[in-house]
């Protein structure tokens, strides 16, 4: 091989390395950060244990303490989502309203309040709020993600169980 084709080779072989490098570097890391960015960031204790509550359906117990992370930090949109789902798991709809448009107050993208207002909407019969925003995580998420696939897959589901009409309840 004359040395000019063992450049050519070398810097080919190089390439490809790199290339599997970076095909390899594992993605989970950033997916935990996207997935609940307050819990990997804060690393607040309070606001861990909430959400560890809550995963757990351990609603009611969740609720003091997610109160006492937002008495602490009021700007925490993740709070005012986990306290709102936690109110609507446990049947508080009006409550819940209030905390999730909170939550999009303090964060108009954040796709976990978006998703479970729209699951509330459906609750409640209101299919064309619920779609309102679907819509929205549309945008935020066009190529698809978890929240707007579940709100999308609830929609479905409300449309094949539920007539259209509206019943009485939140805006």
């Amino acid at each position: 091989m004359a040395r000019s084709d063992r450049r050519l080779f070398g810097r080919g072989l190089i390439a490809g390395y790199a290339a599997v490098a970076i095909v390899a570097m594992p993605v989970t890391s950033h997916a935990v950060m996207i997935d609940n960015p307050t819990s990997e960031v804060t690393g607040d204790a309070e606001f861990l244990a909430a959400e560890q509550l809550v995963k757990e359906q351990r609603f009611e117990e969740a609720l003091p303490l997610l109160k006492q992370v937002l008495a602490r930090d009021p700007g925490n949109a993740d709070a005012y989502n986990y306290l709102a789902f936690s109110q609507r798991k446990l049947g508080r709809l009006e409550e819940a309203f209030a905390n999730y448009v909170r939550a999009l107050d303090l964060d108009p993208d954040h796709m976990g309040a978006r998703e479970y207002l729209g699951e509330l909407y459906l609750q409640l019969g209101r299919r064309d709020k619920a779609e309102e925003q679907l819509s929205r995580l549309m945008v935020l998420c066009p190529l698809g993600c978890e929240a707007r696939d579940d709100l999308a897959r609830a929609i479905s589901e409300s449309r094949r169980n539920q007539p259209p009409e509206a019943r009485d309840g939140l805006p």
